[in-house]
C-alpha cells in the first residue's frame, strides 16, 4: 500500500467567489486559497482544488466561505492614522482655516503615546473594512510603527517633513526622517518606510530637494500633498510663476517613486508631466469634498493613463477611514460629473483600491491581487446580507452596495486578524477607552476656546 505525504498549510479558505485583480482579471466563482508562512500557496477553482488536494492536506484554519466573496485587502495610498483621535473636532471648513485654527495648534500638543493610541482605533476601523495596507504621514512615526507591528497591519510609514523656509526646522525633520528610515529597517516586520514632504507650499526648496535625495538614496517611494487647494495653486504660482506641479517638475522631484496625493488643481500640460515622469496619483474624493477643494478630473488622469489609486486622508477631515465608501464615491461622483456612467466601471475602481494602491506604493510585487506567491493580504466579504442580495455581479456588489460590516475576515501577511467580525490582535474597547482619555489630554493642554466644549461629552 502506498501512503501519500500529508501537504501541512496554515490556512484554507474554500467555496469562495475569488476576485483576483491579476492582470487577466481571473474570478472563479467557486474558488479557494491556500496559505501558509505569510504567502498565497495556490489559489483556483474547487474542481482543481478536489483534483490536487482532496485527502491530502492538514491544516491549522479551514474556513468555509461559502456566499463569500475574496477580495485582495484594500490598499488606502493616502493617511495621516493618529488623525483619528480629531475626528469631528473642526467639520464644515475650509482647509486653509481647518489647519490653521484647529489642527495645527492642538497638534502642537502632540505626544508619541498619543499617536500610538490614534493609530490603533485607526488599525481597527481599516481592518474592519477590510483594509490591509495604508500609507501613514505623520507625526511620531516610530509609534505609530510600534502600534502597526503589534496589531500586525501593514503599514507605509513617512515623518511628515515640512520647514516654512526655516533652515534649523529644516534639518530637523531630515534628521527625523533619516531615523525613522533606520527604526523601520531595524525593526519592522510588515512595515516600510517613505519619504513624506508635506506640500509644496510648506517645504523650502531645499528640502524637497533633500527629500528626493533620500528617496534615490534608500531607493524609497516617495509621497507628497500636490495641488490640492486652489489657494496652494495661487500661493504657488504667485511666488514662482509656475503651477505646483511645474515647480516640482523644475526641482526634478517628479519622478516614477512618487506618489502625489488630491492633484486636483492641475492644467493640461502638468497631466503630461505626470504622465511622462510616471508618477502616481492618490484620489481623496471624499476629503477634498468635504474640505470643498474640489474635486479630481478623472477623465485627463484617464485620458494621460496616470495610475490613480484611492486614499481616504485623515479621519478628521473625512471622517472615515473606509475604504469601501471611498471608492463608492469615486465610481460615483466621475460618472455624474462626467456625464457618463460608463467613464469609472466597478471594477476600475476595485483596481484603484487595490492593485493600483499597491503599484502607487511600489509594493506592487508582494500585494494587491491574490496570485501564487504574493503575501496573503485578504479580505472575506459576506454577502448573505439583503443590501448584498442577489449577487448578480461580484464586482457592482463591492463598489456600490457594500459597507465596512459586510466584511467579515480580514488577513494580513497570513495572520487572520479578524474573524467573524471578531478582533484577535487587539482589545478594541481597552483602545477606545484609551482614545478617550487622549483626546481629553490634547483639548485641555490646547486651551483653546474653540475646544472647550467638545469635552463635555467625552467626561
Amino acid at each position: 500500500m502506498v501512503y501519500m505525504a500529508t501537504m501541512d498549510f496554515d490556512i484554507i479558505i474554500k467555496n469562495a467567489q475569488v476576485i483576483t485583480m491579476n492582470t487577466n482579471m481571473d474570478f472563479y466563482n467557486k474558488g479557494f486559497i491556500i496559505i501558509k508562512n505569510s504567502k498565497i500557496i495556490d489559489l483556483g477553482s474547487m474542481e482543481k482544488f478536489h483534483s490536487a488536494y482532496d485527502n491530502k492536506i492538514d491544516c491549522k484554519e479551514e474556513i468555509d466561505a461559502q456566499n463569500n466573496i475574496i477580495i485582495p485587502g484594500f490598499i488606502n495610498s493616502h493617511g495621516h492614522f493618529a488623525m483619528t483621535l480629531f475626528r469631528g473636532i473642526a467639520d464644515d471648513l475650509p482647509l486653509k482655516e481647518w489647519l490653521n485654527s484647529y489642527i495645527w495648534p492642538i497638534e502642537a500638543n502632540l505626544q508619541g503615546n498619543d499617536c500610538y493610541i490614534g493609530t490603533k482605533l485607526a488599525a481597527i476601523e481599516m481592518i474592519q473594512g477590510g483594509t490591509t495596507s495604508a500609507c501613514d504621514m505623520y507625526f511620531n512615526e516610530p509609534k505609530t510603527l510600534e502600534a502597526l507591528e503589534e496589531i500586525g497591519f501593514r503599514g507605509v510609514l513617512g515623518h511628515g517633513m515640512l520647514d516654512f523656509g526655516s533652515e534649523e526646522k529644516r534639518f530637523q525633520e531630515i534628521s527625523e526622517t533619516k531615523k525613522l528610515i533606520d527604526i523601520i529597517n531595524e525593526k519592522a516586520k510588515l512595515c516600510t518606510p517613505i519619504i513624506s514632504p508635506h506640500a509644496p507650499n510648506t517645504c523650502s526648496k531645499e528640502i524637497l530637494l533633500a527629500a528626493k535625495k533620500l528617496s534615490d538614496e534608500h531607493q524609497l517611494p516617495l509621497q507628497i500633498h500636490l495641488a490640492e487647494t486652489k489657494n496652494e495653486f495661487d500661493e504657488i504660482k504667485a511666488k514662482y510663476n509656475v503651477t505646483p506641479t511645474k515647480f516640482l517638475d523644475d526641482l526634478e522631484f517628479l519622478c516614477e517613486q512618487l506618489v502625489v496625493a488630491h492633484s486636483i488643481w492641475l492644467k493640461k500640460k502638468d497631466y503630461q508631466l505626470l504622465a511622462k515622469n510616471g508618477v502616481k496619483v492618490s484620489h481623496n474624493p471624499t476629503s477634498n469634498l468635504k474640505l470643498g477643494s474640489g474635486i479630481l478630473d478623472y477623465r485627463s488622469y484617464k485620458e494621460n493613463k496616470i495610475t490613480l489609486s484611492l486614499g481616504t486622508d485623515g479621519a478628521s477631515s473625512n471622517n472615515n477611514l473606509s475604504m469601501i465608501q471611498e471608492l463608492r464615491l469615486a465610481s460615483l461622483i466621475h460618472k455624474g460629473v462626467n456625464t457618463n456612467p460608463e467613464i469609472l466601471p466597478a471594477s476600475e475602481s476595485l483596481k484603484m483600491a487595490t492593485i493600483n494602491g499597491a503599484t502607487a506604493l511600489g509594493l506592487a510585487h508582494d500585494i494587491g491581487s491574490l496570485e501564487k506567491n504574493k503575501k496573503a493580504d485578504l479580505a472575506i466579504i459576506d454577502i448573505k446580507s439583503s443590501n448584498l442580495w442577489p449577487p448578480h455581479n461580484p464586482y457592482s456588489l463591492i463598489a456600490y452596495a457594500a459597507s465596512d460590516c459586510n466584511v467579515v475576515t480580514t488577513v494580513v501577511n497570513g495572520q487572520i486578524l479578524m474573524k467573524n467580525r471578531q478582533f484577535l490582535t487587539v482589545d478594541v474597547q481597552e483602545v477606545l477607552n484609551e482614545a478617550r482619555e487622549a483626546i481629553i489630554q490634547l483639548i485641555d493642554k490646547s486651551k483653546l476656546s474653540q475646544f472647550s466644549e467638545k469635552l463635555t461629552y467625552l467626561k
